[in-house]
C-alpha cells in the first residue's frame, strides 16, 4: 500500500492550519459546513454535468489506484519475458496453452493466449496495440475528472465567498459584525483553493502517473511478445529490451549477464 497519498494530503493541510494559528487565527473559524457544502457541492455538480455517469463513477472506483503501488519495469519483469521465449524456442508456440496463469499479468495473458493460437505477427500487434489504447483512453478520462474538479473548485470558492459578503452587506447596521463576517465569507475561497491543490490536483497527477506507468509496462510485454512471435531468440530480445530498465549502464550489464547466463543465440522457433 502507498501511504504517501495520504501523508502528502495531512501533511499540506496540517501546515495550511498550523499557519494560520501561528498568526493568531483561530482553528474554530475555518470549520464553516455552509462554505464546504457550497464548494464541494457545486464543484461536484459541475463535473457531473460534464461527464457521463460511467465516466463519474469510473473516477470514484479508480480513486483506490492512488494507494497502492504500481508495478514497476524491472528485471524481474523482463526475466519473465525472456522465460517465455525460452518456452516458445524448446517447445513452440503451442506450449502457451497449457501454461499456469498464475501471477501473469492479464494483458500480457492475452498475447500469450493469443500466441498459442498461432495468430500472424500483424494480428497480435494490431490486437494488443487496440486493447493498449483502449486502456489509456478509458483511464485517461477518469483521471481527468478529477482534474476537472481541481479547475471548478476553486471558482466555487470564491461564489461562495460572494455569497457571504451578500449576507455581511445585509447587515451593514451592525459595524461590530462586518469583521467577522467577511472573515468567515472568505473560508469559502480558502476551501476551494486548498482542496483543488491539496486534493483534486494531486490525485489526478498521481492517477496520471499510475496510468503512465502502467502503459510502459504494457509497451514491454507487447514488444516482447511481438519478438517471441518474429521468433527472435532471447538473447535478441533481451538485448532489445533491456533499455527499460533503469539507466543505460545498468541495462547493458543486465543484458550481457543474461547473455553470458545461457541467454544466447540458438535456433529459431520451429
Amino acid at each position: 500500500m502507498d501511504l504517501l497519498t495520504l501523508l502528502g494530503v495531512l501533511l499540506g493541510g496540517a501546515a495550511v492550519i498550523v499557519g494560520f494559528m501561528l498568526e493568531g487565527g483561530q482553528f474554530a473559524s475555518l470549520l464553516q459546513p455552509e462554505a464546504l457544502l457550497v464548494v464541494l457541492g457545486g464543484t461536484l455538480g459541475a463535473v457531473m454535468i460534464q461527464n457521463t455517469w460511467t465516466r463519474f463513477f469510473d473516477a470514484i472506483r479508480r480513486l483506490r489506484a492512488v494507494f497502492v503501488r504500481p508495478q514497476q519495469v524491472d528485471e524481474a519483469t523482463l526475466v519473465a519475458v525472456l522465460e517465455w521465449g525460452d518456452q516458445a524456442k524448446l517447445n513452440g508456440l503451442l506450449a502457451f496453452e497449457s501454461m499456469d496463469w498464475q501471477g501473469i499479468h492479464p494483458f500480457a495473458r492475452r498475447g500469450l493466449e493469443l500466441l498459442a493460437s498461432g495468430v500472424s505477427t500483424a494480428v497480435l500487434e494490431d490486437a494488443l496495440n487496440r486493447e493498449l489504447e483502449a486502456y489509456g483512453r478509458t483511464h485517461m478520462a477518469a483521471a481527468r475528472v478529477w482534474q476537472q474538479a481541481g479547475g471548478y473548485a476553486p471558482t466555487f470558492g470564491i461564489l461562495g465567498s460572494v455569497l457571504g459578503l451578500i449576507q455581511v452587506t445585509a447587515h451593514l447596521v451592525e459595524p461590530s459584525q462586518l469583521g467577522t463576517g467577511i472573515a468567515v465569507a472568505f473560508v469559502a475561497t480558502l476551501y476551494g483553493l486548498a482542496l483543488a491543490n491539496l486534493v483534486f490536483l494531486p490525485l489526478y497527477g498521481k492517477m496520471r502517473a499510475h496510468i503512465e506507468s502502467e502503459l510502459r509496462l504494457r509497451k514491454l510485454y507487447l514488444d516482447g511478445l511481438l519478438a517471441i512471435s518474429r521468433k527472435e531468440t532471447p538473447h535478441t530480445i533481451a538485448t532489445r529490451l533491456a533499455g527499460e530498465i533503469r539507466g543505460r549502464g545498468e541495462a547493458n550489464a543486465w543484458a550481457r549477464q543474461n547473455a553470458s547466463a545461457g541467454l544466447r543465440d540458438s535456433a529459431p522457433v520451429n
